[in-house]
């Protein structure tokens, strides 16, 4: 850059460099503006590299970066295994000194992981006191027998060390596949028994089924946003009762509504739900049985939405039952709701082609 070019620059204020800077990433700014002069390297070890995104960083471009700048500036880190093979590994380890020195670090997002970099990472005792969001990728060729003795360890290694973590994010694949469709998925109870209570608020858990929604309830008791994949069981009748949450998005397959009554009846302060419901039989399109579970349970729900998941067999005679019932009905006249039927064309890649959507928003 000219001295002219220089020169231009010094003539705006530091206010306007702060806001340019956080629009930026952090990497971005310390390879353009700093050793330019004393004034815009300290802007940029000052202010520049709150938000750093390592993930098409190749390592040594990065532990370049990190020998100059203060990491305890550092807000967010993002890193991949997409792009350089092990940048997490490397970045992560315990020898190396970077994320030890990110005492304000809020924010970790892992993208692209790999098992056995996740099982190494969970070994060591890095502590990051003001993490408040971490979110966690895996690789999608994963060996999914491996993903399942991994998935109860990760929610309690990760949510009992950081003390502040509030928004957790877990995927089992970063494509529209479920690697654990088959072999469910559930904490071990032995990691249910400790007397460490998360302070995770919002659990979101994609591309994974589990087996047990009774243990996530009872250890995660703050939690206020729940999106997950879930598998009921017939003989569990009593769930833990869940005053915190007021916001689910689940997938429920295969399941009697019966069921599912006996999982919402116990988060009564629900204001938004999102189900998607492959029902067992045509008796759960009742629309009686989802009044009463909206009208005796959910008093507080503001906003509703249903997937029915159907396959296309099926759809004439679910068609007949919504439209001749759910549209006569005061109750669902009342909300304003809207009924779509989706045919396989306009939906995501999964087994149900066909859905039928019933939603109200009051």
């Amino acid at each position: 850059m000219s001295s002219i070019s220089i020169a231009t620059l010094e003539v705006f204020s530091p206010e306007i460099f702060v806001q340019i800077f956080s629009y930026m990433n952090g990497y971005d700014n310390y390879k353009a503006f700093y050793g330019l002069n004393h004034h815009l390297s300290t802007l940029v070890l000052t202010y520049g590299i709150k938000y750093i995104d390592l993930s098409k960083i190749t390592f040594n471009e990065s532990r370049k970066m990190f020998s100059t700048i203060n990491c305890s500036h550092v807000n967010t880190l993002i890193l991949s295994n997409e792009y350089y093979d092990e940048q997490i590994d490397r970045i992560l380890d315990n020898s190396y000194v970077p994320l030890k020195n990110m005492v304000t670090l809020n924010a970790l997002m892992l993208d692209s992981i790999g098992l056995y970099t996740m099982h190494t990472i969970s070994q060591q005792h890095f502590q990051l006191d003001n993490l408040k969001s971490l979110i966690i990728s895996f690789r999608s060729d994963l060996c999914k027998e491996k993903v399942l003795d991994m998935y109860g360890a990760i929610l309690y290694n990760f949510s009992s060390r950081f003390k502040s973590l509030t928004y957790l994010f877990l995927s089992a694949s970063r494509d529209n596949e479920i690697i654990c469709r088959n072999d469910l998925v559930s904490l071990n109870h032995s990691l249910l028994s400790t007397e460490i209570s998360p302070t995770v608020q919002r659990l979101f858990l994609h591309h994974i089924q589990i087996n047990d929604i009774e243990n996530i309830l009872s250890y995660f008791s703050k939690l206020r946003y729940l999106d997950a994949n879930i598998r009921l069981k017939e003989h569990i009748i009593d769930y833990p009762l869940s005053l915190n949450l007021i916001a689910c998005d689940l997938s429920v397959r295969s399941t009697a509504l019966e069921l599912l009554v006996y999982l919402l009846k116990q988060c009564p302060n629900l204001e938004k739900l999102t189900l998607s419901f492959s029902p067992t039989n045509y008796a759960d399109l009742d629309c009686n049985q989802w009044e009463i579970l909206i009208e005796k349970n959910l008093l507080k729900l503001k906003q509703f939405t249903l997937y029915i998941l159907l396959f296309h067999t099926e759809i004439n005679i679910a068609r007949v039952l919504v439209e001749d019932k759910f549209l006569e009905k005061q109750f669902w006249l009342d909300r304003k709701a809207n009924i779509e039927f989706i045919d396989g064309e306009s939906t995501d890649d999964d087994d149900f082609k066909t859905k039928i959507m019933i939603e109200f928003s009051i």
